[in-house]
C-alpha cells in the first residue's frame, strides 16, 4: 500500500514537473530552432513512436504473470516467465530494426510533396537517431516491467523524474552551439541509454531477479500470447488515435500544421497522464485482488472511487482549460497556434469517459479479458483513420481532432461501457450516478467561472496566473463543501493535516 502511494506521489511530482518544465522549455525550443524544425522533430516523433508499439505489450504480460507466480511465491515460475519474455525480446529487437531500416529507405518518398530537401535530409537524420533510442527502450523494457511488478515505484518514478528535470537542461544547452532538432534527438537518446543501462543493474543487484528457462509451459505462453497480442493491438490504435494524425498532416499541409496539432498533443497528452499516475500503479494490486478471487463487489468499489477521484481531478483540468485554453496558448506558445484550442478540447471532451475508467483497463487485463478492448479499439482506430484523411483536407488538425473525438466516444465510452456492464459484471450503473452528481457541481463552477473570466478581459500573464489560482480554489471549496463524500474529505483533511506538520 506504502509503495502505490510513493508512486501515485511521485506520478503526480512528475506530471507537476513536465507541465512546468513545459511551459518553459516548449517555447525555448520553438525560439532556438523554429516553427518548422520542431514540427520537423514532432513529426518523426510521431513517426518512430510506431516502434515504440512493438513490444508487442510483453511488457504488460511480464507485470501480469510475474507478479501472479510472485503471489504464489513460485520462483520457478517467476524465473520461466523472464526467461520466455526475454527471448521474445531478442526476437521483436531485430524484427524492430529490419522494418526501421526499410521505413528509413522510403522517407524520401513519404514527405516529398510537403518537404524541402533540407527538411528531408534532416528528417532521416532525426529518424537515424530515434530509431536507436527506440531500439534500446524496447529491449530493455523487461526491467520496467520487473521493477514494477515489485511495485518499486519509489525508484522507477524517481528515475523518471531525473530524465525529465535532466533532458531539457542538457537541450538547451546543447542548443545554444547546435541549435538544430538533430540535437534535441541526440540528448534524448544519449540519456536513455544511461537510464535503460541504471534500470538493468537495479533489477540485477538490489531485486536479485533470476532469468532462467526451466520448461516450456503450453499454457502459460498461450495466456502470455493473448493478453500480450491484445495489449500490443490497444497501443496500435493507440499511435493513430494520437500519432498519426500529425503524420497525416504532414503529409497533407507540412510541418507548420503539425507543430500547431503537436501543441495540442502536448496538452492532452500531459491530461492523459492526470489520470494514469494512479491506474498504472494499480495493474499489480488488481492483479492480486483477481488471483485472491475478490468478489466484483470490492472491485466495484476500487473502480468507483478510483474514478470519483480522476473525475474530480480531470473535470478540473478540462473546465479550466474550456475558460482559460485560448488565453493559455496565445501566453504559452504564441501567435498562430490559436487553432490547438480547439483541437484540444474535441479530444479531451470524449477523452475523459476513458480516462476516469482506466482502472477498468488494469481489471480486464488483470483478468485476461483484455482482446475485447483491442478488437473494439482496432474497429475504432480503422474508423478513426478512414474520417480524419478527409477531415483533414478539409479543416486541417480541427477535423482531424473531430474525427479522434467521435472515435473515442463511440469505442471507449458506448461499446466498452456496454461491456463492463454486461460481461465484466462491474457496477456501472452505480459509477455514473456519481459521475453524474459531480458532473452537476462542475457545470456550475465552470459558468461561474466562465462568467468571471470575460468580465476581467487583461490579457496580462499576472491576471492570468490570478484568474486561475482564483478559480482553483472556487472549484475546491465547491466541490469539497457540496460534492464529495464522508471518506474523501476525511482523505483531504488527513492530508491538509500531514502537510501542516
Amino acid at each position: 500500500m506504502a509503495n502505490r502511494k510513493y508512486g501515485i506521489i511521485l506520478s503526480y511530482m512528475n506530471i507537476f514537473f513536465n507541465t512546468l518544465i513545459n511551459f518553459i522549455y516548449v517555447p525555448l525550443l520553438i525560439y532556438y530552432i523554429g516553427k518548422n524544425e520542431y514540427g520537423l522533430y514532432q513529426l518523426i516523433g510521431s513517426f518512430i513512436a510506431y516502434f515504440s508499439i512493438m513490444d508487442f505489450g510483453l511488457t504488460a504480460a511480464v507485470v501480469r504473470f510475474y507478479t501472479k507466480y510472485k503471489v504464489l511465491k513460485d520462483k520457478i515460475g517467476m524465473e520461466n516467465v523472464l526467461a520466455i519474455s526475454a527471448r521474445c525480446y531478442i526476437v521483436i529487437t531485430l524484427i524492430l530494426f529490419i522494418i526501421g531500416y526499410i521505413c528509413y529507405l522510403f522517407i524520401d518518398d513519404i514527405f516529398y510533396n510537403s518537404m524541402t530537401i533540407s527538411e528531408i535530409s534532416s528528417a532521416k537524420d532525426i529518424f537515424r537517431l530515434l530509431l536507436l533510442n527506440i531500439i534500446v527502450t524496447i529491449s530493455t523494457m523487461i526491467f520496467r516491467a520487473i521493477i514494477n511488478a515489485y511495485e518499486k515505484f519509489l525508484f522507477l518514478k524517481g528515475m523518471e523524474t531525473i530524465q525529465l528535470i535532466l533532458q531539457p537542461i542538457l537541450v538547451v544547452v546543447i542548443l545554444q552551439e547546435y541549435p538544430y532538432a538533430f540535437s534535441v534527438a541526440l540528448v534524448q537518446t544519449i540519456l536513455n541509454i544511461f537510464l535503460n543501462i541504471v534500470r538493468g543493474f537495479y533489477c540485477f543487484k538490489y531485486l536479485k531477479i533470476q532469468i532462467k528457462y526451466h520448461y516450456w509451459d503450453k499454457k502459460l505462453f498461450k495466456e502470455f500470447k493473448k493478453l500480450a497480442l491484445s495489449v500490443f493491438a490497444v497501443t496500435l490504435i493507440d499511435q493513430i488515435f494520437f500519432k498519426t494524425n500529425q503524420i497525416i498532416l504532414g503529409i497533407i499541409s507540412g510541418t507548420s500544421a503539425v507543430a500547431i496539432y503537436a501543441i495540442s498533443s502536448l496538452i492532452y497528452m500531459n491530461y492523459m497522464a492526470l489520470s494514469l499516475a494512479i491506474s498504472n500503479v494499480y495493474l499489480p494490486h488488481i492483479t492480486e485482488m483477481v488471483a485472491k478471487k475478490e468478489t466484483m463487489n470490492l472491485i466495484s468499489n476500487l473502480f468507483i472511487n478510483i474514478g470519483r477521484w480522476q473525475y474530480f481531478l480531470l473535470a478540473a483540468i478540462g473546465s479550466g482549460f474550456f475558460i482559460f485554453g485560448e488565453d493559455f496558448i496565445n501566453l504559452w506558445a504564441g501567435i498562430g497556434f490559436e487553432d490547438a484550442y480547439w483541437i484540444t478540447l474535441l479530444i479531451i471532451i470524449p477523452f475523459t469517459i476513458d480516462l476516469i475508467q482506466n482502472i477498468g483497463l488494469a481489471i480486464l487485463q488483470a483478468q485476461n479479458k483484455y482482446d475485447f478492448r483491442a478488437k473494439v479499439y482496432f474497429c475504432m482506430g480503422i474508423f478513426n483513420l478512414c474520417l480524419a484523411i478527409p477531415l483533414a483536407k478539409m479543416y486541417g488538425g480541427i477535423g482531424c481532432a473531430f474525427a479522434t473525438g467521435l472515435s473515442m466516444f463511440i469505442g471507449n465510452g458506448l461499446i466498452m461501457n456496454w461491456y463492463y456492464l454486461k460481461i465484466t459484471k462491474l457496477e456501472i450503473g452505480r459509477f455514473w450516478k456519481n459521475i453524474g452528481r459531480i458532473t452537476i457541481g462542475v457545470v456550475i463552477v465552470t459558468i461561474i467561472g466562465y462568467v468571471f473570466n470575460r468580465m476581467i478581459e487583461d490579457k496580462n500573464t499576472v491576471v492570468f496566473i490570478m484568474k486561475l489560482l482564483i478559480y482553483t480554489l472556487l472549484y475546491i471549496g465547491i466541490m469539497y463543501k457540496f460534492f464529495m463524500n464522508i471518506e474523501e474529505k476525511s482523505k483531504i483533511k488527513s492530508l491538509v493535516l500531514k502537510f501542516k506538520r
